[in-house]
């Protein structure tokens, strides 16, 4: 781990006292080639982390490196009626997208600040956040272009297991999904 690079963690109520001190700036920073999209803009991913938000299970973790933040990852657990699968564009096999309330955690976002990417925040973000989950399983969606991440997740363990489009102006994703507990992650 990166010296002097510490974890926060944080649930609903204190995720949402952050969201315009440290989430929104994050995202912005870390999403300064897409965010004069209209699906990428600061108000659509607030917009969608404060829905996140209230979903049971939900965490969020924050990386500081000398009390900055330099990058953020947070997820929720997928509920029994989720609309996570309804926007599959591939098919996939009986009893995937079945959800429990514990069964699958969605793993909503992880990003880092430019000038700390590529230094193992992300990796990280990612096993603080899935260590110690209690599902038996993560997904997430990563854009198809984003060679860097999709590289990333498969190293860490991650497999394709499809294509969505989870809004009609948002790109197509590739959804992964990951066997939890992760190998080797410390559980907290």
């Amino acid at each position: 781990m990166i010296s002097d690079l510490t974890i926060t963690r944080h649930d609903s109520a204190d995720a949402e006292k952050i969201l315009d001190s440290v989430i929104v700036p994050v995202y912005i920073a870390s999403h300064q080639d897409v965010v004069a999209q209209p699906f990428y803009s600061a108000e659509r991913f607030s917009e969608r982390f404060l829905s996140y938000t209230k979903v049971p299970g939900f965490q969020a973790v924050v990386a500081h490196k000398s009390g900055e933040p330099v990058g953020q990852a947070f997820g929720c657990t997928l509920p029994v009626k989720t609309r996570w699968w309804n926007s599959l564009t591939t098919p996939v096999p009986d009893g995937f997208t079945t959800e429990t309330g514990s069964r699958t955690f969605g793993f909503n976002e992880l990003m880092v600040v430019p000038e700390w990417q590529g230094k193992g925040v992300a990796h990280a973000l990612h096993d603080a956040l899935l260590g110690g989950r209690a599902e038996e399983r993560a997904t997430l969606l990563v854009r198809e272009d984003n060679e860097s991440a999709q590289r990333a997740y498969a190293r860490w363990g991650w497999r394709k297991a499809g294509k969505a489009q989870p809004f009609p102006d948002s790109p197509h994703f590739d959804v992964m999904i990951v066997d939890l507990p992760l190998d080797g992650v410390d559980m907290p």
